[in-house]
């Protein structure tokens, strides 16, 4: 019966957590009292507990219960506990598949992006990256997308450091028009780049993000041009935003329909 008693306290400890939502980030005894049909004695004696484990902090103005910092600490372990590339293989090995493009992930280090992962495409004609590789963030639609996501200081301190050189005629030379390219991917949630690293190269990049919704990575679909048609660029994007969509989900980023309706 105790034993009973325990489950039911512990169960009722959590339904009164999940009535924290982002929505919802402050909330007091009567609305959780209301909300989940429990008496008011009974919800007060809970918060009080779970207050003097920091799990939830009361305001002393308005009276109304927060999140403590006990969840944050949770949360951080649990986060240091995932390795998000390992989550991401399956969706990375099934989006090669599906394009049978090569597929990579790039990470901004400084005033440069690294290629964290790649998966290759079954045609001879493919681009051939190291793992580790350093590349600019100017050139090509992986490096565009993570230089959209930084802060616009943080953009001008990069292009000050590295400038903007020249890899073909089609990279971008000129800030201002860099700047308008930026908004556009920031816009749209993908980045698109024809030959503006390496001449018969195109390809296409959506975002990979964090449980914060920070982009954390670009995942990447490369091959030659020449089978870059519009039709299949189409195609790339839809499958590629669909594919970082799925990682950044499981590895706890809460996608809202108000991210899908800025890429349209």
């Amino acid at each position: 019966m105790e034993q009973m008693q325990i489950i039911k306290s512990v169960k009722t400890s959590l339904d009164i957590l999940n009535c924290f939502t982002n929505g919802t980030p402050k909330i007091g005894v009567i609305e959780i009292s209301r909300k989940l049909g429990l008496s008011k004695s009974t919800v007060s004696r809970i918060l009080s507990t779970l207050e003097r484990g920091n799990f939830v902090a009361k305001g002393t103005t308005d009276q109304k219960y927060r999140l403590g910092s006990k969840v944050l600490e949770l949360a951080s372990i649990f986060l240091s506990t995932i390795e998000w590339r390992t989550i991401a293989t399956p969706y990375l090995k099934d989006l090669r598949d599906k394009t049978d493009e090569t597929v990579m992930v790039f990470v901004i280090d400084e005033d440069k992006r690294i290629l964290l992962e790649k998966f290759e495409s079954s045609h001879e004609l493919r681009p051939f990256l190291n793992i580790g590789g350093r590349y600019p963030l100017h050139a090509g639609s992986a490096g565009k997308l993570l230089l959209a996501y930084l802060t616009k200081d943080k953009q001008k301190e990069v292009i000050l450091k590295t400038g903007l050189p020249r890899y073909t005629p089609n990279t971008i030379r000129n800030f201002k028009s860099l700047e308008k390219e930026l908004t556009k991917i920031r816009k749209k949630g993908i980045a698109v780049s024809h030959q503006e690293r390496v001449p018969f190269l195109s390809s296409i990049s959506a975002p990979i993000r964090d449980f914060k919704g920070e982009v954390i990575a670009a995942l990447c679909v490369d091959g030659p041009t020449v089978r870059f048609t519009s039709e299949k660029v189409k195609e790339f994007i839809s499958l590629a935003v669909e594919t970082a969509d799925k990682i950044s989900r499981e590895i706890g980023f809460k996608y809202h329909r108000a991210t899908k309706r800025k890429r349209n």
